[in-house]
């Protein structure tokens, strides 16, 4: 549902004496950067002097980037009083960035002294702020900056990759990946540590690329490969988001005893404090949605809600909660659950496509049909804007289905409710220990 990939090699070696296919073995050229107008429509979300501020910052890097190392010397200007005041007001609005900020300055001093290494931190910081307050488009150029300044580096690569991604450029989110695949692999001799984190880390990304675009055969190859590369390599925390990820692939297009397994040893391996744990019960919830286990699903997901921080994964998790508080046929909690959801939706389009489908869903089993007919068409439309073709396909299914007035799946007894209600109490116990990142 989320990437907090923890960041914690040498190329995969032959099986069954057939080379695989899906792994990455090349390294990309840098994608082209886009141009000014679009850097401007990307911080128009952010607004006012900080909105300013930052696309200066940009551009500076930018020029930079473009101008040989010799030709450095006089490239700025001085910056003129009216600029300093809207960095001093940039500053106050989020001082988080006054040390990006900082930098910045210092580029427009120096430019023929100042190290690439420190520009591409600098970038890298105002990426993580960005991500941080859902300022998609925001993080989106300055993640590229800071891959593009320090070009061997494979986690900005892979920072890159996911910020793409979570702005729909699949095809730029695909070179990044591969990219921080390939840089990755190229360290392995003097830096063996990050070379394996961050080549298992693009892996696992690249797989969550491919389910996105419905190529779920690669998505597989992509797990399988980042997870025994991580079980042979005892990095426990990717393991343990490997499995993880498995556990998504398997709530798409798997069985539930595989989903219930993965679940559980991520589960296992997950440290008390990893940042994924929330996520990982939504995600178990959806499993359980997806075999129409509602009255399960529902205080699995309760147990999620009060610990997702980020509002965009607040959408989905509350329309998941509105889905299976329809198939259980709890009417006030769906009630509840669209009243969250759609305000959060209307700022917030990540996870658009699958939560219109989920509101859809649970307008159909009250027999809501022109509601229905509604969300099914918000998601379709979501879909096709977010280039993610299997929620597509269930949205033109969903179309079909309130057209034909065919009512929704009812609420099924699970095989073994005993393991489901002890998973649960797990999910509980860890939940009640976890503190959210930063949080005392």
């Amino acid at each position: 549902m989320d990437d907090t990939t923890p960041a914690d090699e040498q190329s995969e070696p032959i099986e069954n004496n057939r080379p695989r296919k899906r792994k990455p073995h090349s390294i990309p050229p840098i994608p082209v950067a886009p141009n000014w107008r679009e850097e401007i429509a990307a911080l128009k979300d952010v607004g006012g002097e900080l909105a300013v501020a930052l696309w200066r910052a940009l551009r500076n890097v930018r020029m930079w980037l473009d101008t040989a190392p010799e030709r450095r010397e006089g490239l700025f200007r001085s910056p003129r009083l009216r600029t300093q005041e809207q960095v001093a007001y940039a500053c106050i609005r989020a001082p988080q960035l006054i040390e990006p900020f900082g930098t910045f300055a210092f580029l427009l001093r120096a430019p023929a002294s100042i190290e690439a290494a420190r520009i591409a931190e600098a970038c890298q910081q105002v990426y993580t702020w960005a991500d941080a307050h859902s300022l998609v488009a925001t993080s989106v150029h300055f993640a590229e900056a800071a891959a593009t300044v320090a070009p061997d580096n494979p986690a900005y690569a892979n920072d890159a990759g996911w910020s793409c991604f979570k702005a729909a450029y699949y095809e730029r989110a695909e070179t990044w990946y591969t990219r921080g695949y390939g840089l990755a692999v190229r360290m392995r001799h003097h830096d063996l540590t990050t070379s394996r984190n961050q080549s298992i880390r693009a892996l696992l990304r690249l797989g969550i690329l491919m389910q996105t675009m419905g190529r779920h055969d690669q998505a597989k190859e992509y797990y399988d490969l980042a997870s025994r590369r991580a079980a042979r390599t005892g990095r426990r925390p990717l393991a343990a988001k490997a499995s993880h990820d498995l556990l998504t692939y398997m709530a798409e297009v798997g069985t539930y005893p595989e989903g219930e397994a993965f679940a559980s040893t991520a589960l296992d391996l997950y440290a008390l404090d990893a940042p994924q744990l929330p996520a990982l019960v939504h995600d178990y919830a959806v499993l359980l949605v997806k075999f129409h286990y509602y009255t399960y699903a529902v205080p699995v997901l309760q147990l999620a809600v009060p610990h997702i921080q980020r509002p965009e994964i607040q959408a989905i998790v509350w329309s998941t909660l509105a889905r299976a508080a329809a198939g259980a046929r709890r009417r006030d909690l769906f009630d509840l659950a669209e009243q969250k959801a759609v305000p959060l939706l209307a700022l917030y389009d990540e996870y658009a496509p699958a939560a219109f489908v989920h509101l859809g869903e649970g307008k159909r089993a009250f027999g809501e049909w022109d509601n229905a007919e509604r969300y099914a068409a918000l998601g379709l439309e979501a879909s096709k804007h977010r280039q993610q073709a299997l929620w597509e396909q269930k949205a033109l299914t969903l179309l079909d289905q309130i057209a034909s007035r065919q009512p929704g799946p009812v609420d099924e007894p699970p095989p073994n409710p005993d393991q489901i209600r002890l998973l649960t109490r797990r999910f509980a116990a860890r939940l009640r220990r976890w503190k959210a990142p930063g949080k005392e």
